[in-house]
């Protein structure tokens, strides 16, 4: 593993975390993009802080719920429920 991979929730295999991530990432944008008119963000810069913000805001989000909802399992290997004699 490389120096900047990590294991665990966020790293670089940990696909349903990405995911998470990627739809809080849409479900901001598209929050923003509904209500920017309505709180009155008008213009090219404003508009393009509000999406930065969002999406920001959906990475964190994402990441958080993700790593949550995915996290890995706290054991080994399952054991023998036989008794070992």
């Amino acid at each position: 593993m490389g120096s900047r991979e990590r294991s665990g929730p966020g790293g670089r295999d940990d696909w349903r975390v990405r995911i998470t991530t990627g739809v809080g990432v849409a479900a901001c944008m598209a929050g923003a993009m509904m209500l920017g008119p309505v709180v009155g963000i008008n213009g090219f810069w404003p508009g393009m802080l509000a999406i930065a913000v969002a999406i920001v805001l959906g990475v964190v989000l994402g990441r958080l719920v993700g790593g949550l909802l995915f996290r890995p399992s706290s054991g080994g290997p399952p054991e023998d429920k036989k008794g070992t004699s």
